[in-house]
């Protein structure tokens, strides 16, 4: 992925009534991370034409060289086997790829972080 690129995460849960939304439990958790402090932000999208309220919110994480893309996966498996609920992560790249991670999936973050350098290949890498 290029180092100017950013890549989006839509958190899929319903919650439980009362408790934080998962969405900002996950940015508070990648803020914590110093490789990737600075790089997340909070991203509230309009609502679809024809849809009244309820605007759609996302991250965005700006990648760059260094390995990002790794530690923001680790994290995100590591953050989805902590809370041990039923929650998909989509993360997606602005030319529409896309991998959905949940609590299954993040119990092998190392066949995880294969698949994901198959799907989002460094810059410079051959993808077969």
């Amino acid at each position: 992925m290029p180092a100017g690129a950013e890549l989006k995460v839509a958190v899929d849960d319903l919650g439980e009534p009362g408790a934080e939304p998962p969405l900002i439990a996950l940015r508070d958790w990648l803020v914590s991370e110093d490789a990737l402090r600075g790089r997340v932000r909070l991203h509230r999208q309009p609502p679809l034409p024809g849809h009244m309220g309820s605007t759609m919110e996302l991250l965005t994480v700006a990648l760059g060289s260094g390995g990002i893309l790794a530690v923001l996966i680790q994290s995100v498996c590591t953050w989805l086997t902590s809370r041990g609920t039923d929650i998909k992560i989509t993360i997606s790249a602005e030319d529409g790829r896309q991998i959905e991670v949940d609590v299954q999936r993040a119990a092998d973050p190392q066949a995880l972080l294969r698949e994901i350098a198959e799907q989002f290949p460094a810059p410079g890498s051959q993808s077969r």
